[in-house]
This record gives C-alpha cells, structure tokens and sequence, in this order.
C-alpha cells in the first residue's frame, strides 16, 4: 500500500489532538484547544468618533477579556492601561460602559528616532483625515490591528525630523504588540523652478501655487495639442475637490474650455464646445491605463476637429467623436488649480515638466515618440510653446528620500512599575528602495512579561488533496503565524460554469507545542488578489473560513474575517485586495493538534453562503470600521458602520442577489445598489442630531449558514441600545435580520426619533414610486411617494395586526444596465414603550435629499404627539429587511418559487405580503425549548435531542440546535428522511462554541417553500 505526505503525517501525530507521550482518552479531544471566556477582543472610540461629536477626544480603547489599554491618537499617550479583574464574556463587554477600564493607570509610551548624530522623540499622531490619522486595519473577534501615521518627531532643539512613521497596536486577548515603524521621509516637493524634473529641472506645486501661462492668439486655435509631464505625488489632492492639473480658459462649463483633472484617482481629459453643462466632453481613460504613483506620467490631449484624444505614456488611453469645430478663446492655460479659481482652487500638488502645446492634433505615433524621448522629439512641426525649466536643475525619476547616517528606532513603555524597551538600528545603506524598519515591543500585559523568542510552537500547513507545503512564517512584532494560501486550487465538483460556485479549498494544518505549558497558537491565513484561483463572481467579497477536524466535522473555532479590495495609493502598505482569516487555537503541554482550515466562496452544501466581514478601508477613505456582509460571493449584500464615520447612518450599501449585474447584466457579479438604512437616529428638542458614542462590535457568529453580528453602544446620556444583524444562507433573495434592544436611562425630550429607517436621510441611492403597508390580513394602504423636502411626507399611521409589513416598490433605476431592486420591511416582533406608555409601531414617509438626488425613506416612529422619552421606556423589535428584485425576468437563480412569485406579481406591494406571510413561521416543539424564530428557528436541546413540528417558510429556513455537550456525532432528520445538502462532504451546517457554557450549537438550513407541517428531528448518531 502507498502512503502519501499527508497519511504519513496522520499516522505520526495520531488524530486531532494527542499528547506527545499519552492516549487520546478525553470525551471531546478538541474541548482543550477551544477558546476560554476571556479569549475576545474589542476596540472602539470611546466616545464616539470624533469628527461626528463636538469636545469627543481621539481616544481609542482596546480591551479584552484579561486587559485593557486605551491611546490618545492626537497626543500618543495611554491614559490607561492595565489587567481587568472581570468575569464579563465577549457580548457582556459589548454591552458594558467604559467603568472598567477608566479606573487602570496610566503608562508613559516613548518613542523615538536617532538619525544624523541628532535624537527625535514622538511629539503627535497625524490628524484624522481620509487617508491619514488613525486608521484601523483588522478587527474582529480574536485581533485588533490599528495604527497612527503621519508622526511628528522633534529634536531638543525643536527641529523635525522628516520621516514617514506610523505607530500600530496589535492586540489578541492575552498579548499586545506596540510597533514603531518608520523610514526616511520623501523630500517635500518645492515650489516653483526649485523641483526635481523629468529633463533637468522642472516646476513644483504645493498645493498653494500654480503656473500660469498667459494667453496669445498661437496658443489657443481650433485644432491643438498639449502635451506635458506631471509628476504625481500619492498626495496630489490638496482641498476637499477634484484637483486641475491643467486646465485653459475658465471651467468646465465655459465654452473654449479644455485641461485634465484627476478625480477619485482617475485622470479625466475634458472640452467644452460651445458653454454649459450639456456642451462638455470627457474622457475616462480605459482599463490597461493607469497613471503612475510617485513617478512622471506623460500626458497629452488632443483635438482634430473631428476627434478628441487623451493620451497617457505614449498610449492612447481613450478617444470620442465630437465633430464640432471648436471656437478658440483667450483665458491663460494654468497648470496646478483651475483656470477661473473659483470654489477651493481646484488645486493640484506635483511638478510639472516638457510642457508643449502645438496648433494641430499630434499622430499617436508623435504623441509615442515625444514619450521615448521627452529631452530631444526630433519631431519635423514644432510646438507653438515649449517652456522647460532650469537646465541645471536635477532630473529624478522618483522623488528622493531623505539620507539617514547612523539611524535607530526606539520604543520604551513605563507600565506597573516596569520598563520595557527595544532598539533597532538602521544600515547606512539603504539602496534605492527605501525599506519600512520596526522597532517593537511584545509582551503579556497581564504581568507585562515579554513573550519568548523564538516563538516555541511549529506550524505546518500541506494542501489538500496534492500535499503541497504551504508557506509559514511567523511575525514576532505581531504574534502570529502567517499562512500563506496564495494559489491554493479549489476543488470543484464536476459539471458546468456554475459548479465553481460550489469550489472549497481545505488545507491541513498541524500545530505542535513541544513545551511542557500550554501554548496559543496565534494564525492568520493570507490570500493575496493574485492569489486567490476561483474563477467566479467576485470571490473576495463573499470567502468563508471555517476550522473542521481531520474527518471534516466543524469544530466552533471562529475564523475572524478580514478583507481589503481597495488600492488608492495612499493605502501604503495595508492597500488591497487581500483577505486574512484570524484565529487562535489553545495547545495544552507536549501536544500536536491536527486541524483542517476550509474556505468557501459563492456556495456551502450547494446554496449561496452567508457572511459577515470586517472590511479594511485603507486604500478608499476614511479608514474606520466598516462590515460587509455577503449572501454568496458575487459582490456585497448589506453593510454596517458602527461608528457612521462616512454615511452618517448604521446601514449603508445594500444589493440584490442573483440578478444582472450593474455594469455588463451578467450573472454571478455586483449589483446595484439600493442602500441606506438607520437605527436609532435621534434629534434633540433644538434638532440637532445626537450620533451614537461608544460603540463596540461583537462577532458571535461569521456564517456559513448564519451570521450574527452585536453592534451595542449609547446615544447622548439617555439611551442604551444595540442592534444585532444576521444574514442567512439561502437561494432567494436577501433579507437582513435586524434585533434590536433599546433602553431609555434618563429623561430626553426630541424633536424627532426614528427607531429605524429604511433608508436613511444621509444615505440612500434609490428611491420607489410608491409605498404601501399592511398585516397578516392584506394590503392597508397604498401612496404614491413624495420625494424631497428633509419633511415628513405623510401622518404617522398605526401598524395594526400581528404580522406589519411595508412595501417600498416601482423603484426608480439609478443605472441604464444591471436589475434594480425593491424594499420592504416586515416586523417580526415588537414590544415598546415610548414616552412612558406602551405602544405599537408607527410608520410614515420621509423625503430626504442624499447623494445629489431627492428620493423618501421608510420611518419606523413614535406614535404622534410623543416628544419625550421617559426613563424606563424601551423597544425590543426584530426588523426583516428585504431586498426584492423587481421583475422575474431579473432572477436567474434557482429558486422557483420565487421566480413563478414574481411573474404574478412583479413591482408591486404583494411581493412584500408574500414575504411576510410565507415567512411566518410555527413552531410546536416536542422536545426541548424555544428560545428564538428569528432570524434562525433557535431551539434549546433537551439532552442532545430536539423535535418540533415546523409549518412556514421561505428559501432556506435557518435552525440552530442549542445546548450540545459535543461538536460531532448528531443527525437530522426532516419528515423522516436524513438531511444531507453536502457537495464535498459534511459541508453543509455549521458549528458555533459557547465558552461560557462550554456547549456548542448546530445551524442548519432547511428548503421551505410551502406551508405544510413537517417534521424535524435532531438527534445524537445511535
């Protein structure tokens, strides 16, 4: 018999968790190696973000269920910081004010610079901006990673230091990490003939000047060309709009008009032919063309007469037939703001060099040539103007670095008593290429002992079924072991396209802790853009990890995700696409524990999966804490921020699934998007918006089958709440589960309070014709909406009955390709009292104006005439947010009920009605206890056993099994029969593991698409 790699590796270390020199005799082998109470983490403002709260300071608090350590971003110190003596598990954290940690100490953080015979020491972090400032980086249940750049050093003789420096904390639950990282600065680009250029000098912009070249009747005709080199910094923008490069007489609007902007990254020629916003062309350049960061990029518009041309290094970039003759006016050409200077300036920061304009259109090969040889053309038609700029001047290719001789990095930290502190020095020789160095500190703050070096466990990782070695390194000034799955083949079922849907990667993992303590071995699973080999959809936004036994079973290990698919430059070193999965796992003494890691993308067991992940935002903006979650792989379903940083509401982009995509009406790809959304969105007496303060994010649950994810903080001094969201996998439609608990402390009198909304007022990019609501019994009311206005719209009106619904339908396409999509909102539960009386919900329409376009909202509200909330008053609801495709020519998924549901009733009220009632779910339990029905069917289990009876439903019916004492060894059975959904085998329910109880749970997903009675029974394998 033939032994492969990975059967020798079964048979040496045993099965999944062995000690060395003993028998595997424990009831669950795994039970060791699973977290504790305290193993959690979580990172918020503390008061809220501060850009959104008057007088809110820019602390930032880590805390876990061991210690807590809050920074001051602004100032770099840590007012506190310490060991928590609590008993609180992950979700009570979330819910808890910040008493504990206010109580810790201070420690005394050092950081500094050597470099030139002269010391530096940390002053200040970079102000928040987009892209700069505090930014987080990873977040989730097991690690916090987030930074500070733009640090300002400053010597004793109060000179700065130009470096570019950022400080990070890496936080587990039991370890945190303290990084300096820095390298010799860029120099600053001069104003004026002092800058660097292509060929020989050129002329710097500082985002303050510009070059202005007047205006004569041989630089403005009816055919021309102007061709330049422009050296583009990451930091080009300087005020809040789009930056001018180049821009002659006037702006966009005025007829003569012509430049180069560069907008969201993007260069954009423009021309206008005859004044006004319909006499305006542009030109975006076409994939295959992108602009180079810190570097000069040529470029070179044209027109003919007939055709205008926008060139970018010698290539033509894009082209549009206009056929007008162009009428020549007499503005000066500017090159750094816009012509007129209106608005902010519209300035730009950059050198600029080999300007040329020429009063006809240049060949492409022409445009080629002055590309190859930007010093010497050798062109036969000379230009009408070529302004070069000092020939003694120095040419750089890229823009030079400061020298550093005889640099060090140092990091100290003063805490209990205790001084901890590393140096590293820097080569002299730091080559063309200047290298990030890191100076850092690793330790337990628990006693503020530093961890080991080297780190004593051994990770090894093989793919699965070829045996390949996958790449492991570890990272001491994070504390992680990297895995590296770049290129890892998915293995795919047999059959057509669509069965790429159903691809898994499984990778082995073996983890050996040879010391005679318990170890925790700390993992991150990398993938790369160009590393990721599924072949459908768009994989990164929909990947599940999840950490199965070696037979397959899944353990209830959570996987933290975290992804990034965004790549402005300013992104550095954190830009995307990636995805890292997180997870620790506990090695008792002189053990191996064997593992399996599994990812899926569009599909787990056959049906789209559900997905909730923490998405990194350097390299877009704003770099705070934004979720995504994803019902498939094929673009995003519904996002959260917390902290309301960009959208100033807790739901932003929401899409359809399973319909045509927005740019090319293809499957399997991103949909529009219909988003917006708020809880909680409260005003006070004077209308002043309250924003929510410290809000902490709980991640019970990342999916396959069911999500579920606690976002709990406050809202001014009156008012505790908290949200929890869920997403299920299913082969339908989206629907977003949304439980909400809000608690009123104080009295708080308000001119306005939304308990939830759909969409927002700051946020929303569709809008319907009409609305309508009802209950159980049918349609109440239909209108047509009244867009606009920032005013209620209509009367609050009373939802009646045991089941209200409300209709958001005949959407009005934001886009000429891709299917649009409806909403709706059912109440699935509801209990409240507002302004000291119990009362039901009440509803009314909200026009609003966002994102440029005048569109209403959907408003859950007090009843009318309330105006006050007393202390005891409180809402327990759970919302079902549903996002309907419009027509059934729209849906090509498989759900045929869906689909035969929308060819009767397409755009209108009844789909929603459909939704509420179908979704109606009764359950008669038989064994064990009923603790929820939504989002999933959540059941207690009386002895590892549960039985109901299950009438209603639609798509896929999530049910979870409560209270089970093992990870494995159970069955179900519906009307008789014995579920199995697996394409590849035990793939197709989900395992999730309470630490406070040290039980696990169950989550299935159950085809329901009738309102029979069936039967289910969930039982341990006899």
């Amino acid at each position: 018999m033939k032994i492969n790699r990975l059967d020798f590796i079964r048979i040496a270390f045993g099965m999944t968790i062995m000690p060395l020199n003993a028998t595997k005799t424990a009831k669950n082998p795994l039970l060791a190696s699973m977290p504790h109470i305290k193993d959690y983490t979580h990172m918020w403002w503390v008061k809220g973000f501060p850009s959104l709260i008057p007088n809110s300071p820019w602390v930032r608090c880590i805390q876990t269920g061991y210690y807590a350590v809050a920074l001051d971003t602004e100032t770099l110190q840590i007012p506190h910081f310490g060991t928590l003596h609590t008993d609180m598990d992950y979700i009570s954290c979330a819910r808890s004010d910040n008493s504990a940690w206010l109580k810790l100490p201070p420690a005394q953080l050092e950081l500094s610079i050597t470099a030139n015979g002269k010391t530096y020491r940390c002053r200040s972090g970079g102000k928040w901006t987009s892209f700069t400032g505090p930014r987080l980086i990873e977040s989730g249940r097991f690690l916090q990673r987030a930074d500070v750049t733009d640090l300002v050093f400053i010597s004793n003789d109060g000179s700065r230091l130009n470096a570019e420096a950022r400080f990070e904390t890496a936080a587990w639950p039991n370890r945190l990490g303290l990084i300096l990282a820095a390298r010799p600065g860029l120099i600053p680009i001069p104003a004026g003939e002092a800058c660097f250029g292509r060929v020989g000098g050129g002329y710097g912009l500082n985002g303050a000047n510009h070059l202005d070249i007047p205006d004569c009747p041989e630089l403005d005709t009816d055919r021309f060309t102007l061709e330049f080199w422009v050296y583009l910094p990451t930091d080009y923008q300087v005020t809040k709009t789009f930056p001018w490069v180049a821009c002659k007489n006037g702006n966009e609007e005025a007829d003569g008009n012509y430049g180069i902007v560069i907008l969201n990254d993007i260069p954009q020629a423009r021309m206008n032919i005859g004044g006004g916003r319909d006499n305006e062309f542009t030109i975006n350049p076409s994939p295959g063309h992108p602009m180079n960061f810190e570097a000069w990029n040529q470029m070179a518009l044209s027109y003919d007469g007939y055709i205008m041309r926008f060139y970018l290094n010698g290539d033509i970039a894009g082209e549009l037939k206009i056929d007008r003759k162009r009428n020549p006016k007499h503005g000066d050409l500017a090159f750094g703001r816009r012509q007129d200077n209106s608005g902010d300036g519209y300035y730009f920061r950059g050198g600029i060099d080999e300007i040329r304009i020429y009063d006809h259109a240049l060949t492409p090969a022409e445009v080629h040539a002055l590309y190859e040889h930007p010093e010497a053309p050798g062109l036969e038609m000379k230009p009408v103007l070529e302004r070069h700029f000092r020939a003694d001047g120095k040419a750089f290719m890229t823009r030079p670095y400061e020298q550093w001789e005889n640099a060090s990095l140092e990091i100290g930290l003063t805490a209990h008593n205790k001084f901890l502190y590393k140096r590293m020095n820097l080569r002299d020789d730091h080559g063309g290429d200047i290298q990030w160095h890191e100076a850092y500190l690793t330790f337990h703050p628990i006693d503020s002992h530093e961890e080991s070096s080297p780190n004593p466990i051994r990770v090894t990782a093989f793919e699965i079924p070829t045996g390949k070695a996958r790449p492991v390194e570890f990272d001491e000034a994070r504390g992680w072991h990297n895995i590296n799955l770049d290129g890892v083949v998915p293995i795919t079922p047999q059959g057509d396209y669509e069965k790429q849907n159903d691809a898994m990667e499984r990778v082995r993992l073996l983890l050996t802790n040879g010391t005679g303590v318990e170890r925790i071995a700390r993992l991150r699973f990398e993938k790369s853009a160009n590393g990721i080999a599924q072949n459908i959809g768009s994989p990164i936004t929909g990947m599940s990890a999840m950490l199965r036994d070696v037979n397959g079973q899944p353990t209830g290990i959570p996987v933290q995700l975290s992804k990034n698919w965004h790549n402005r430059p300013e992104g550095g070193v954190y830009v995307g696409p990636w995805f890292h999965g997180v997870s620790q796992i506990r090695l008792p003494a002189k053990s191996h524990v064997e593992l399996e890691l599994t990812i899926v993308y569009g599909h787990w067991g056959g049906v789209a999966a559900a997905s909730h992940t923490q998405l990194c935002l350097i390299g877009w903006g704003s770099n705070q804490l934004w979720d995504e979650s994803a019902l498939g792989s094929w673009g995003e379903s519904i996002c959260y921020e917390p902290d309301q940083v960009q959208g100033e509401c807790g739901i932003l982009d929401v899409r359809p699934v399973m319909v045509l995509s927005m740019n090319d009406n293809l499957k399997w790809n991103w949909t529009n998007n219909v988003g917006g959304g708020d809880f909680v969105r409260l005003f006070n007496a004077s209308g002043k918006r309250i924003y929510p303060e410290r809000m902490h994010s709980a991640y019970q649950r990342y999916g396959p089958c069911l999500t579920e994810v606690t976002y709990a903080g406050k809202t001014g001094d009156a008012m505790e709440h908290e949200v929890t969201v869920s997403l299920t996998r299913s082969d339908d439609i989206v629907r977003g589960y949304y439980r909400l608990r809000l608690n009123v402390r104080k009295t708080m009198k308000f001119s306005r309070f939304v308990i939830f909304q759909i969409g927002a007022d700051t946020y929303s990019y569709t809008g319907e014709r009409k609305m309508a609501y009802g209950n159980e019994n049918g349609l109440m009311l239909e209108w047509n909406t009244h867009w606009g206005g920032d005013v209620y719209r209509t009367k609050p009106m009373e939802c009646m009955g045991r089941t209200p619904w409300m209709s958001l339908h005949q959407a009005v396409a934001r886009s000429a390709t891709g299917a649009w999509a409806n909403r709706g909102i059912v109440i699935r539960t509801w209990n409240a009292r507002i302004g000291g009386e119990k009362t039901p919900p009440w509803i009314a329409e909200h026009g609003v104006n966002t994102q440029g376009a005048d569109t209403s909202t959907m408003d859950i509200i007090p009843p009318p005439g309330v105006s006050r909330l007393e202390p005891g008053d409180y809402v327990e609801a759970t919302f079902e947010h549903i996002i309907m495709p419009q027509y059934a020519k729209d849906y090509y998924g498989p759900n045929q009920a869906l689909h035969s549901a929308l060819t009767r009733w397409e755009n209108t009220w009844q789909m929603v009605h459909r939704e509420a009632m179908g979704n109606d779910r009764r359950v008669s339990i038989r064994t064990g206890s009923l603790e929820l029905l939504y989002p999933d069917i959540r059941i207690r289990s009386k002895g590892n056993r549960a039985e109901f009876m299950l009438t209603g439903g639609l798509g896929y019916v999530p049910i979870t099994f409560m209270g089970l004492t093992a990870m494995d060894g159970y069955i179900l059975h519906y009307d008789g029969t014995t579920l199995n959904q697996s394409v590849h085998g035990n793939d197709f329910w989900q395992t999730d593991y309470d630490p406070t109880t040290h039980t696990w749970s169950r989550t299935y997903n159950i085809k329901t698409d009738d309102d029979t009675q069936h039967r289910i029974v969930f039982s341990q394998v006899t």
